[in-house]
């Protein structure tokens, strides 16, 4: 045990020291900030592309992940967009920098903005685009809307209601054609039940997690207070067979 626990400290460190700032523009001229962790893997390796849920940021959110993820074989890009503040104890930098509306919606075009420069970042492997919360409903609809450059989805806690519905989730589930993973703690299997339909109709599988806390952090043993690794084992799993899917 204190030897995996070694290791995986080691990972994390090993992340944390090859991360890099990365920015591109959305489609209304924002500027999206990012961070790379790519570890010392190939170009070759396949690429995460990850967005956060309200009030949050990529570094912040995923800090956790980036170690695991790395270990996994995965490069990773963890995105800000303007939908966000310093939840988890990071800054939003594109949040800072944005003037304007920062509703769930409007960040819509800091996805576009990521997916794209993500896919370029790709170099060819596969690319899994990966949401939390609101931007789990927005990655839904960028998988619809972008099929061509997207390989999969990951969705944490997928938010409805309000005007994500009108922007999100409902709009983009009907025109999902890649795999997907639709992942709710128990204490939110409502959601998923009103969902139902949609993700039956994609045969997307629906993962609820017992002892999970809203959206990406349902993995991250330290704000669940419980042992997750069986819920990352069944993410890990999921990404491992839709990447070997993809390269077939």
């Amino acid at each position: 045990m204190k030897f995996a626990i070694l290791l995986l400290s080691a990972s994390l460190l090993s992340a944390v020291a090859c991360a890099e700032t990365v920015a591109t523009t959305a489609a209304d001229g924002v500027t999206v900030y990012g961070e790379t962790y790519y570890a010392d893997l190939p170009d070759s390796a396949p690429l995460l592309s990850l967005f956060h849920q309200a009030g949050s940021n990529g570094r912040g959110e995923y800090g956790p992940l980036t170690g695991w993820l790395n270990g996994l074989g995965y490069r990773v890009i963890a995105w800000d967009q303007r939908s966000g503040d310093g939840y988890f104890g990071a800054d939003n930098r594109t949040a800072a920098e944005a003037d304007g509306p920062d509703g769930y919606c409007d960040a819509y075009p800091d996805i576009e903005a990521g997916v794209a420069y993500a896919h370029k970042a790709a170099r060819g492997a596969p690319l899994i685009i990966w949401g939390s919360s609101y931007s789990a409903s927005l990655v839904w609809r960028a998988a619809a809307e972008h099929s061509e450059e997207v390989d999969g989805v990951v969705a944490m806690s997928t938010a409805t209601g309000g005007k994500l519905d009108q922007c999100g989730a409902l709009i983009g589930l009907p025109g999902v054609a890649d795999p997907g993973l639709a992942v709710w703690p128990q204490k939110e299997e409502k959601q998923a039940k009103a969902l139902k339909s949609l993700l039956s109709a994609k045969d997307i599988k629906v993962l609820i997690v017992k002892d999970g806390v809203h959206g990406s952090s349902t993995l991250v043993d330290g704000r669940t207070k419980h042992d997750m690794s069986a819920a990352r084992a069944s993410v890990a799993e999921w990404l491992a067979a839709t990447i070997s899917n993809t390269e077939e």
